[in-house]
């Protein structure tokens, strides 16, 4: 019988949905074909479902499939092939529904020829369709309804990690606690549970192997206003900007839903494809220098623990009042305190399952960009000194604020940037390693009165949409179009030069760089912060390493991050893209930077097999400048496995930190084995 397909995978952020796919290969076709749903009905009984798949009516090539739901049966009919019936064997299961148990699915088939089957699972063989007589009678339900699926190979968006785990959950915010207390009631002791959000992370901290949930139906967008009555009346100004949103919520669509409300995120990386579970709990951050990683916009997060328990965790002084949250929710723990709150905003899904975040956001607002190409010597002299302080960020005022205030623009002769903005709100510098060749790109708020004719989306897929639009309000057309509609053969180029002409790659990095020259490009915020969708799908190998802003220790990283490229090149292996660096102000987050720094962001081609390597050895030669204690990583990318020296050196609150996670998850459930590794015990 037809088993769990194990080539399909989760890369592209699959979500089943609620109407089951079906993927049928037969023997005279080379690829699977997806079998939608063309009719769907509810029934009470299993046995009105299945007269109503093998009653008067029914289509002799057509597929039906049986399963149960919360509080009634489900009917799929799927429309067959003209030329000839589906049969069973024929089907593939992953990302079914499994009726409510997934260790006794309440699912089943009839295919074209009548047959039936039930989707069945064991320790020894994991999920399998079964040939079975017609069923009389509705297996019995256990107390706990728990929505999950077939599970499938899941791999990471840079497709160095794959895995495919023994029971994949698609809770509801709402279902999270049952199908926690599900997991322990049911499953051996000690079995690994993990959260992850879109498999855009290129380290192992999302592995799971045993119990993944996933993060498709964990949506929530509230404003505090339309939250319930458990929030200390006093908050201050920023009351009106703190939205509630649910873990499985993309960053995208987040970005969206805040500008339908007023509202905008004050920072963000380059992508929007990751869910705020992801992206939060492993320090990704942008390049405002105002502020810390993402993570430093949580003024509160809900999170269920091992066996179903919720829990609130909020820093000293919290936004929520403590006798108004007993009243409303006796059973469920506030917990206020610097310590728990600074540990949990970063800790990358070791303590529990995050349902939801309470965020600062600040009111909408339009930015303008301006890129243009220096040389490294120019770079050095105008930021020396810790020169870095007068060019980024703009403390005091928020960015509808900064709409205001004429931007001083530099001629190049002042010590600026010709054509940027004097102290821009965020400032991002591109590096080629093999080069002099030096990318600057500032990113400022603008008044724009009138935006209807900008959309959610940046119109550089629509070549027509981007001529109409003007230069003003897109990036450069013909690249961007070329790289949101080309992406794969770019790739493929990239991939052959370094197979063939490795050699040249510096020179493809520095062209690459020039295609970013941009006088200006004025849009929505959340449109300008992102790098484009053409080339967030580009299947890359990402790691990012920070250093000290502090004495100049990143001007003088550059220098030890070339030595290294050197020494690579002469062995003909590059670095495939230009390093993005990024300015971030120290968090607090205990497993967070505590220090002003600078992140460089190394990107290789999917297809570079020695990228772990050259970044293990910039991490060596970095340490060696600089020491232990003054390098960190990224929690969610490639990274050196470090030695528990190495963690106790850079997180200085390290035992602190592990002490309050092992409180909330004593059984270590939430630590997949990688975790383990590289999170050492106290």
């Amino acid at each position: 019988m037809a088993e769990p397909d194990e080539t399909r995978n989760s890369a592209e952020f699959r979500d089943p949905g609620p109407t089951p796919t079906l993927y049928w290969k037969s023997k005279a076709s080379h690829s699977e074909k997806p079998l939608k749903p063309n009719s769907s009905s509810e029934h009470e009984t299993l046995e009105d479902a299945l007269a109503a798949a093998t009653g008067k009516g029914r289509k002799n090539k057509n597929v039906y499939l049986v399963t149960r739901m919360a509080s009634y049966w489900a009917l799929f009919e799927y429309k067959g092939s003209t030329v000839c019936r589906v049969k069973l064997q024929e089907l593939q299961i992953g990302d079914l529904p499994l009726g409510g148990d997934p260790l006794e699915p309440n699912t089943y088939l009839l295919d074209g020829k009548g047959a039936f089957a039930r989707v069945t699972q064991s320790d020894a063989n994991g999920y399998r369709l079964e040939s079975i007589a017609e069923p009389t009678a509705a297996p019995p339900l256990g107390p706990i309804w728990v929505d999950a699926v077939v599970p499938v190979l899941n791999r990471n968006h840079g497709r160095n990690e794959q895995w495919t785990p023994r029971f994949t959950l698609r809770p509801s915010l709402e279902e999270l606690p049952s199908a926690l207390a599900w997991a322990e009631q049911k499953l051996p002791k000690g079995t690994k549970i993990k959260a992850a959000g879109s498999l855009h992370s290129w380290s192992k901290t999302a592995v799971a192997n045993h119990v993944y949930i996933a993060p498709w139906r964990m949506k929530l967008t509230k404003l505090i206003v339309d939250d319930e009555n458990v929030y200390r009346p006093n908050i201050g100004e920023g009351s009106q900007n703190l939205v509630r949103v649910g873990s499985g919520v993309t960053i995208r669509e987040l970005n969206h839903w805040l500008w339908q409300n007023g509202k905008s995120m004050p920072v963000l990386g380059g992508c929007d494809a990751q869910t705020l579970g992801g992206v939060l709990p492993t320090g990704t951050h942008g390049s405002v220098f105002t502020h810390g990683p993402m993570a430093s916009l949580i003024r509160s997060i809900d999170m269920v623990l091992a066996g179903g328990k919720t829990i609130r965790i909020e820093p000293d002084g919290g936004i929520t009042d403590l006798q108004l949250w007993h009243s409303a929710h006796p059973h469920i723990d506030l917990i206020q305190g610097d310590d728990s709150f600074y540990s949990a905003i970063i800790n990358m899904g070791t303590m529990g399952v995050v349902a939801s975040y309470m965020l600062e956001v600040t009111d909408s607002f339009h930015m303008r960009e301006v890129r243009s190409i220096i040389k490294l010597d120019e770079l050095r002299e105008k930021l020396k000194f810790d020169g870095i302080y007068k060019f980024v960020g703009a403390p005091g005022y928020t960015p509808q604020e900064l709409e205001t205030i004429p931007a001083r623009i530099s001629d190049g002769s002042d010590g600026g940037f010709s054509g940027h903005p004097w102290s821009a709100y965020h400032l991002e510098i591109y590096i080629n390693p093999h080069s002099d060749h030096v990318g600057v790109t500032s990113r400022h708020p603008i008044a724009m009165p009138n935006d209807s004719s900008l959309g959610f989306t940046p119109p550089g897929r629509d070549l027509i949409r981007s001529i109409h639009l003007g230069a003003k309000f897109t990036r450069p057309a013909l690249p961007v179009w070329f790289q949101e509609n080309f992406n794969s053969l770019l790739v493929w180029g990239i991939d052959t030069i370094m197979i063939l002409f490795p050699k040249l790659t510096p020179w493809v990095i520095d062209r690459a760089l020039d295609t970013l020259v941009d006088k200006e490009y004025e849009d929505r915020s959340f449109n300008v912060f992102h790098n484009g969708n053409g080339q967030n799908k580009i299947p890359a190998l990402i790691g990012t390493i920070f250093v000290p802003v502090e004495g100049d220790k990143w001007i003088q990283a550059i220098e030890t991050i070339q030595e290294v490229a050197r020494t690579y090149a002469e062995r003909n292996q590059f670095v495939t893209a230009p390093a993005s660096v990024r300015f971030i102000k120290a968090s607090r987050a205990l497993l967070g930077v505590p220090k002003d720094c600078c992140s460089f962001e190394f990107t290789y081609t999917g297809r570079t097999g020695y990228a772990q390597e050259i970044m293990d050895a910039f991490d060596v030669a970095l340490k060696e400048r600089f020491g232990e204690g003054e390098v960190w990583y990224h929690w969610g990318q490639m990274m050196k496995d470090p030695e528990a020296k190495e963690v106790r050196a850079r997180y200085r609150d390290y035992e602190k930190w592990r002490k309050l996670r092992d409180e909330l998850d004593p059984g270590g459930l939430f630590l997949n084995e990688w975790q383990e590794k590289v999170l050492p015990a106290i």
